[in-house]
């Protein structure tokens, strides 16, 4: 039961990040059609939240599997 419950966690964890981080920068920057004057900064948050989130839901599969294997 557990790792079911940390592969939601996780995929709930995803979406946390796409909304405090990614989407902000994207909103920012009207899905990257416009140039503010920070969108190096905006650029760098974006790309970090898309690695993080990466990582974290292939931690969220890893869990999903082990729980399907028990």
């Amino acid at each position: 039961m557990m790792p079911s419950v940390a592969a939601a966690a996780l995929i709930a964890f995803n979406l946390v990040i796409f909304m405090v981080f990614t989407h902000p920068a994207n909103a920012a920057t009207e899905n990257w059609t416009v140039q503010p004057e920070n969108w190096e900064s905006l650029r760098v948050q974006w790309e970090y939240s898309h690695a993080v989130n990466a990582v974290v839901i292939l931690l969220a599969f890893c869990c999903a599997t082990l729980a399907s294997l028990r």
